[in-house]
């Protein structure tokens, strides 16, 4: 697999070429570029399978880059030395990103996940650039099929779980939108203490909460009228938690 490692610290590409010798012979680096411009030039003219990109360098991010590829034909794994939150939101969002340092096993495991044409899109790109911003967004990107759906996190109701999906309530929809993610994904994806996990299969807006019955465990009513358990060892937690909302 073609590759190109682009990023304006020359120790990085160093590095991440060695570990891609080392640990991914599958992978054929055939372009090192530590000024983005230049980079730009070539993935247009002669673009490889594969670009690990960095996002944070000077004249041209790692998403401008991108734009400027209209309909990129090769797969991106993003490589920055940001935050943890990033790397999750980014993954919720189906785009591959190793933080720096560079952990062995997390790049071996993003080589083989990559196979499976990992080409971000526009509302992709878009999104992330936004999470990037914003570590607690006000908008988020739902992964629904091939497209993404975008919507304000005040208007999310609850999410339910069911097994390997979750179902994601939004205000003034009767029908919820369903996602292969997890509770744990949203919870790390929101960044936001709005949000409560009130059971194992409940995330809640806790601006959306009409009432709390507090019997045994208690329930908690929301704005659509559907009531929802809370667990008992959540209820003392949820009470000290919605007089701070």
């Amino acid at each position: 697999m073609t590759t190109f490692l682009i990023d304006d610290e020359p120790y990085s590409t160093d590095v991440l070429r060695i570990m891609l010798e080392k640990y991914c012979p599958d992978i054929v680096v055939t372009g090192v570029y530590n000024d983005p411009v230049l980079a730009l030039e070539n993935l247009q003219n002669n673009p490889p399978n594969l670009v690990f990109l960095d996002i944070e360098m000077p004249r041209l991010n790692g998403f401008d880059l991108l734009r400027q590829c209209p309909q990129p034909p090769f797969s991106v794994i993003f490589t920055t030395a940001y935050d943890q939150y990033a790397v999750r939101a980014f993954k919720f969002n189906a785009v591959d990103y190793l933080l720096k340092p560079v952990d062995k096993d997390e790049l071996i495991q993003a080589v083989e996940k990559v196979t499976k044409n990992n080409v971000p899109n526009a509302q992709q790109l878009d999104a992330l650039s936004l999470l990037h911003k914003h570590p607690t967004p006000e908008r988020i990107a739902l992964p629904v099929g091939h497209e993404l759906l975008f919507v304000n996190v005040a208007d999310l109701l609850y999410m339910e779980s069911d097994g390997a999906y979750v179902s994601v309530y939004l205000v003034g929809q009767n029908k919820p939108v369903l996602l292969a993610k997890s509770l744990r994904e949203f919870v790390e994806l929101l960044n936001n203490p709005q949000f409560f996990r009130v059971h194992n299969s409940y995330l809640v807006n806790m601006r959306h909460i009409q009432k709390i019955i507090r019997t045994d465990g208690g329930e908690v009513v929301m704005a659509n009228g559907r009531s929802l358990p809370v667990a008992r060892a959540k209820k003392q937690e949820l009470m000290s938690r919605i007089a701070k909302v």
